[in-house]
């Protein structure tokens, strides 16, 4: 029987272990990004003939991510479907991109026929992850960007504006504005948007801990947005939150460019997550001209 366990903050250094070699853009497979969201969606993780495991439970409905490891990955695979199934639950491995998608696709034939069971892979759309230039998001420049130029601008000249690094000497500031923040937009618990402020409210308790960074954008001398993530590898960094007062006019796409010129000093991406099925979100995506979208799918055995 496999035996899984909640994650905790000490088994950091096993994940990075095994996902430092996996060297993956997808937010998901980074401990920081699971950790945060632990409690909202029941992560737990196992290690099986020299793989990592991590599965997530939601609505009742276990969800494992693609294994991270070197060995018979078929047999790690068979012996997750043959649990899950003898729980009378179906097999749903998530948040795979493309490049899995055939590894599992004939593993998934395989398995359907010595068990008489089918499959079905689904892309799922609001996982797609935006992947987009560290060094255009930092320049802004061209016709299509010019409406983000003109929103600096009307920042830069309408506020007399400072910009830090996120440090334990602010960071209880920060937290004050995120609190603001939050319960101006009061959500039920069901929404994309509750569920981010929490694992937010984590990310800032638990800032150093995960060696995440961050910037904060002030006028005179309060705070009226801030951008935090990580580097998910060598060339990509994660902006995983960001919040602003949007009676600041411009102040997202401020901190945004501020964030990305540092961030481009390092890296050659940035990784801004999904837009979570929300019409809005994904239109203010979509203007920053991504670089290209990482398609997600979901497979299913039934």
């Amino acid at each position: 029987m496999l035996q899984f366990q909640p994650l905790d903050l000490k088994d950091q250094s096993l994940f990075l272990s095994f996902s430092q070699k996996w060297d993956c853009q997808l937010m998901n497979y980074s401990f920081a990004v699971l950790f945060l969201y632990r409690n909202l969606f029941h992560v737990q993780y196992a290690i099986l003939d020299h793989f990592l495991l991590i599965k997530a439970t939601y609505n009742n409905d276990d969800y494992y991510m693609f294994p991270m490891g070197v060995g018979n990955l078929p047999d790690v695979l068979d012996k997750i479907a043959i649990e899950t199934l003898s729980a009378n639950k179906q097999v749903r491995f998530y948040q795979f991109c493309n490049d899995i998608a055939p590894l599992l696709l004939q593993w998934a034939e395989e398995f359907c026929q010595k068990t008489g069971k089918h499959f079905k892979i689904i892309s799922v759309r609001e996982d797609f992850e935006y992947i987009y230039s560290a060094e255009k998001l930092a320049r802004l420049e061209g016709h299509l960007l010019k409406p983000k130029r003109n929103q600096i601008n009307h920042f830069t000249q309408h506020n007399n504006w400072s910009c830090m690094p996120i440090t334990k000497d602010n960071i209880e500031k920060v937290k004050h504005f995120d609190a603001l923040w939050d319960a101006d937009k009061i959500t039920s618990e069901s929404t994309s948007l509750s569920i981010e402020n929490i694992a937010t409210e984590e990310a800032l308790n638990y800032f150093f801990e995960l060696n995440m960074q961050g910037i904060l954008l002030q006028v005179e001398d309060k705070i009226v947005a801030f951008s935090i993530g990580f580097p998910l590898n060598k060339e990509t960094f994660l902006i995983l939150f960001e919040k602003a007062d949007r009676n600041y006019k411009g102040a997202y796409t401020m901190v945004n460019k501020l964030f990305a010129t540092e961030i481009s000093k390092k890296y050659t991406y940035i990784n801004r997550a999904e837009d979570a099925g929300v019409e809005g979100l994904r239109k203010a995506k979509l203007s920053y001209q991504p670089e290209y979208l990482i398609e997600l799918n979901e497979l299913e055995i039934f």
